[in-house]
């Protein structure tokens, strides 16, 4: 384990969409990453130093970008499991 790469201690769980999980799929093969898990941290960190990239500039969002946040609140008002019947 070196400085830029941390120990992986915490777990994070999120439901998707199956066309998602493809795009993720695609990347991971294309990219020839060995886990699901390591393309999902390479996506993280490619879209966290894309977004830090446009706030130094001063860009303005993208329309994809503003699209993939709206498309975020959907998946967070579907992913609340229901109530447990007695």
């Amino acid at each position: 384990m070196t400085q830029e790469e941390p120990a992986k201690d915490e777990k994070v769980v999120f439901f998707t969409s199956r066309l998602q999980l493809d795009k993720i799929e695609n990347f991971r093969f294309d990219n020839r990453i060995g886990s699901r898990a390591e393309a999902i941290r390479n996506l993280i960190d490619i879209a966290i130093e894309t977004i830090r990239e446009k706030k130094k500039s001063s860009q303005p969002y993208e329309f994809d970008t503003l699209m993939a946040a709206e498309q975020q609140k959907k998946y967070e008002s579907k992913a609340r499991l229901p109530k447990k019947k007695k």
